[in-house]
């Protein structure tokens, strides 16, 4: 810079400082943490048949005379790695007709679930799916899938049923004839650490 006036150092000098300053803004990134939620619900499927005077099983399906049972999305957007785990349960099914009269507990099963990425960007899948359970329990609701490892889970999943096996109910020989209805609730938590 020998020769230069004091003029031209100072441009030269805010020249540089421009430059160094752009490229700290292209090369910065900052992500939040969003959230963890579902975002596509599970919607319930029906059971039909008629009395027959002995036990046997209803599936919710067109060919069983009712209706499927969706599937559910879940979307963990916080970026954290941390797992989370989905829990099912249902409520004991209650005559609308008869009041007091309800399906036994333990007759509703849920079958085993098939999960997918939403989006091919997402990270690996859910590593733990439980095989078919009952989920009207009286109680505790069942895990039916949970993201083992860390930095699984990271994305947006579709989880369906696996092999398109229906939703099945159990009907004893006493049942009452009517309408009966369940809740089922569908909940996403996190894992302990």
């Amino acid at each position: 810079m020998k020769g230069w006036n004091g003029r031209t150092r100072a441009r030269m000098a805010l020249i540089c400082a421009c430059v160094a300053a752009a490229l700290n803004l292209v090369t910065g990134v900052a992500l939040a943490e969003d959230g963890l939620g579902i975002s596509s619900e599970l919607i319930a499927g029906t059971f039909a048949g008629t009395l027959r005077g002995e036990s046997f099983t209803l599936h919710a399906s067109e060919a069983g005379g009712g209706t499927d049972f969706s599937g559910f999305s879940i979307r963990d957007t916080r970026g954290t790695g941390v797992g989370w785990y989905v829990t099912l349960v249902a409520t004991r099914f209650e005559n609308a007709t008869y009041a007091g009269k309800s399906i036994a507990l333990h007759s509703l099963t849920m079958p085993m679930l098939a999960v997918a990425k939403a989006d091919a960007g997402s990270s690996d899948v859910p590593g733990t799916l439980h095989a078919a359970a009952t989920i009207d329990t009286g109680g505790a609701g069942v895990i039916m899938v949970a993201c083992s490892a860390h930095g699984q889970g990271m994305g947006t999943y579709d989880f369906t049923a696996a092999d398109g096996e229906p939703w099945t109910l159990a009907i004893s020989a006493d049942e009452y004839a009517g309408i009966y209805s369940s809740t089922v609730t569908t909940t996403v938590a996190t894992l302990a650490l």
